[in-house]
């Protein structure tokens, strides 16, 4: 009786255990055609806005819309990547107990998706603003995405380390620079874009755009205490990065009018 308990017993658990590693491949594979999907689609157009920039040097009107498809591609894929570090507990224990110990995931997830989406929605309002872009102005752009980028990084070392006594400074130390490395790139793109009318069209309130520039320090100074409060108090750290990003998802950039 025991011996066939035991046989019927071990197919079930092998059964179940190769179920679980074939919806873990199928979740990786779904995951990995999206990421390629849309890279390819970045690819793409990044080919096409390589044929129509010249020599270094030249001043070129390129499209701004090239630009803008390839930054959101970037974007894009930034943003989503954060979700990939939101993992399903273990099939064993209490499943709500379980999620609640998952909060470092959700909220670092909640920031950074918002942080992308800020820079998105601003850097968007901005090139509306552009009547062209020229080679300089493509660089600092580039930096700016390799910025944008590295965002999923820092977010899942937050959300494993946040609550571990020895990783939670270093995780939210780093985090912290990648976001000064963030507002540093936007603000070198939102300058060079606006100082003397150099991109800007005349369609665009130029004086208030740079008017909404004295912001920006705020940002980096919030950012600097998020870094020391990591030292001292983390989940205090991590509050201060949240509330940035709360900030600065008020409107800051004044729309142009529809061409």
């Amino acid at each position: 009786m025991v011996s066939w308990s035991v046989m019927h017993t071990a197919p079930s658990c092998a059964f179940r255990a190769s179920s679980a590693k074939s919806a873990s491949r199928t979740r990786l594979s779904r995951e990995y055609s999206v990421c390629m999907c849309m890279s390819r689609r970045v690819c793409s157009t990044v080919s096409d806005l390589a044929c129509a920039v010249p020599g270094l040097g030249q001043t070129v009107a390129v499209r701004t819309s090239r630009l803008e498809a390839f930054s959101d591609g970037v974007f894009a894929i930034a943003a989503t990547l954060l979700v990939l570090e939101l993992r399903v507990p273990p099939g064993e224990g209490d499943l709500v107990r379980a999620l609640i110990g998952l909060w470092p995931a959700y909220a670092a997830y909640l920031i950074s998706f918002l942080t992308i989406g800020i820079i998105w929605v601003n850097h968007h309002t901005l090139l509306e603003h552009c009547r062209r872009v020229d080679r300089p102005f493509l660089y600092l752009n580039l930096f700016l995405l390799v910025a944008v980028g590295i965002v999923p990084f820092p977010t899942a070392l937050v959300g494993e380390y946040i609550l571990s006594e020895r990783g939670a400074t270093a995780a939210l130390v780093v985090y912290g620079l990648g976001a000064v490395l963030i507002a540093l790139a936007f603000t070198g793109v939102f300058l060079y874009a606006t100082y003397d009318h150099r991109l800007v069209g005349d369609h665009a309130a130029a004086r208030r755009i740079r008017e909404e520039g004295r912001f920006f320090p705020i940002g980096l100074g919030a950012y600097t205490l998020g870094i020391a409060l990591a030292f001292v108090a983390p989940v205090a750290s991590l509050a201060v990065y949240g509330l940035t990003a709360v900030f600065y998802a008020f409107p800051r950039l004044p729309l142009p009018p529809q061409r």
